[in-house]
C-alpha cells in the first residue's frame, strides 16, 4: 500500500496518522535534507523514515539517491508493508491543496513494475488541522477510497509521461474533497471569519454535532467551496458578505463571544442567574486547578517553546520541535524534582501529585473555551439588549451566507 497524504504539519504529521492508525506500522518519506550524516540519519532510519531527495535541494546526486530510496520501498512493498508519502512534495500550513509532484507517480508506476505479483492499493488521505501550529487544536484525518493502477502498466509502459501527468491529476482529483481547499490565498481569513461567526449554527441547522470532527469538516467544506466560487462569478455579493462577516467578527472578537452561549441562553431571568452562578462556582474551582497546574508545568513550558520558537525555520515546524523538546525536558523536569523532594516526602505521595499534575494537562487547553462561555453568560446577564442584538445580526448574516450557498449550488 503506498499512501498519498497532503503535508501541513511537518513530523507531527507521520506522528499523529501513527498514533491513529497503529498497531499497523507505517514507513514514511522525509525529505533527505534532514538526515544529516550520523546519529541523526541512523535515529530516522530506525524508526521507519525514508529519504527522498528534491532536484532542487540535492541536484543530479538527489537524483541518484532517490534510486536507492525507491528499492528500498520496492523492497517494504513486497512484504505487504505501507509506505506514506507527502504528495504535494512541500510543508506549508495551508487550507488547500497543492499540485501533485511528478515523483510520486513515477514511484508507485515503478513500484507496481518492480512487483509484478502483488497489487500495490493506492490510498489518498489528507490531514485538516483546525490550528496545526497551536497546543490542543483538532485533527481531523480524511480517508479515501483506494484504487489501484496495475490495469493501467500498459499505458505507463506505452507512453510514461502521459501516464504520470494522468495519474497526477487522478489523484489531485481524489484528495480534493477530502481537505478544506481555499482557491484564493486571499480569502483565508474570510474563511476563518466565516468559521468563527456561522460554523456553530450550520452544524445546528444541518441537525448535525460540532463534537463530531467529520461533521464539523462537512460544514467548513461547504463553506469553502461557497467563497471558492461566489468570490470568483459573484464578486459583488460576496463582497458585501465579507463586510457584514467582518463586522459581526470583530464585534464577537472584542467582547470574546461564545456563539452557542449566547444562542442557547434562556430569557428566563431566574434560570439564567442560576446558570450564572454555578458556572461562577464551577469557574473559581477550575481556575485554581488550572493555575495550578499552568505553575507546575511553567518552566519545562517556557524553555520547550523558546527552543522550538529557536529552531523552527518556519511555523510548520514548530509543532514538531515543540513535542520532541517538551517530552525531554518534561521528563527530564520531573526527574529531578522527584529526587529533591523525595528527601521531604513519601515517594509514592511524589509520584501521585505528578499523575494529578499531568491528569489534567487538558485544562490548559479547554480553559479558555470554558472562561469563553463563562464571560458571554455574565454579558448577557448584564445587558439582555445587547445579547439579543447580537443574536438577530448572526441569524441574519447566515440568511445572507444560504443566500451567497444558493447561487453557488445553483450554478
Amino acid at each position: 500500500m503506498i499512501i498519498a497524504s497532503n503535508h501541513p504539519n511537518a513530523f507531527m504529521d507521520p506522528i499523529a496518522f501513527s498514533y491513529m492508525v497503529y498497531p499497523p506500522r507505517v514507513r514514511y518519506m522525509a525529505r533527505g535534507d534532514a538526515f544529516k550524516p550520523g546519529l541523526v540519519s541512523k535515529l530516522l532510519e530506525s524508526i521507519g523514515i525514508i529519504p527522498i531527495f528534491r532536484m532542487q535541494d540535492a541536484g543530479a546526486e538527489g537524483v541518484r539517491k532517490n534510486n536507492e530510496s525507491y528499492k528500498l520501498v520496492y523492497k517494504l512493498l513486497k512484504r505487504n508493508k505501507k509506505v506514506m508519502i507527502f504528495a504535494e512534495g512541500i510543508c506549508i500550513q495551508e487550507k488547500r491543496l497543492r499540485p501533485i509532484k511528478k515523483g510520486v507517480p513515477r514511484l508507485i508506476f515503478t513500484a507496481q513494475q518492480e512487483i509484478t505479483d502483488k497489487e500495490i492499493m493506492i490510498v489518498p488521505v489528507c490531514l485538516n488541522y483546525s490550528q496545526p501550529d497551536k497546543l490542543g487544536s483538532t485533527l481531523f484525518i480524511n480517508v479515501g477510497e483506494p484504487f489501484s493502477v496495475k490495469n493501467r502498466m500498459s499505458e505507463y509502459l506505452e507512453n510514461p509521461n502521459q501516464a504520470m501527468l494522468s495519474m497526477m491529476n487522478e489523484l489531485y482529483q481524489k484528495m480534493l474533497p477530502l481537505i478544506v481547499h481555499i482557491e484564493n490565498p486571499n480569502n483565508d481569513e474570510i474563511f476563518e471569519k466565516t468559521c468563527k461567526v456561522l460554523e456553530e449554527s450550520l452544524i445546528e441547522k444541518k441537525q448535525l454535532h460540532s463534537n463530531n470532527l467529520k461533521h464539523a469538516f462537512i460544514v467548513q467544506k461547504e463553506i469553502a467551496d461557497c467563497i471558492n466560487y461566489t468570490s470568483k462569478y459573484h464578486s459583488d455579493k460576496f463582497n458585501l458578505f465579507t463586510e457584514k462577516i467582518n463586522h459581526l467578527f470583530n464585534v464577537i472578537d472584542k467582547y470574546d463571544i461564545d456563539i452557542p452561549t449566547l444562542k442557547n441562553y434562556q430569557v428566563n431571568n431566574f434560570v439564567l442567574f442560576i446558570k450564572v452562578l454555578v458556572f461562577s462556582i464551577v469557574y473559581i474551582v477550575y481556575s485554581s486547578v488550572y493555575s495550578f497546574v499552568k505553575a507546575f508545568l511553567f518552566i519545562p513550558y517556557q524553555i520547550a517553546h523558546y527552543l522550538a520558537k529557536k529552531s523552527a525555520k518556519s511555523v510548520e515546524f514548530y509543532a514538531s520541535f515543540f513535542l520532541a523538546y517538551s517530552t525531554f525536558i518534561g521528563l527530564f523536569y520531573l526527574m529531578i524534582l522527584f529526587f529533591i523532594l523525595k528527601n521531604y516526602f513519601n515517594p509514592f505521595l511524589i509520584l501521585a501529585f505528578f499523575a494529578f499534575n499531568l491528569s489534567f494537562i487538558p485544562l490548559l487547553h479547554y480553559h479558555p473555551i470554558f472562561r469563553r462561555k463563562y464571560i458571554t453568560l455574565l454579558k448577557i446577564l448584564k445587558n439582555k439588549t445587547f445579547a439579543l442584538n447580537l443574536s438577530k445580526n448572526i441569524q441574519q448574516t447566515l440568511s445572507d451566507y444560504e443566500h451567497l450557498l444558493h447561487l453557488s449550488k445553483g450554478n
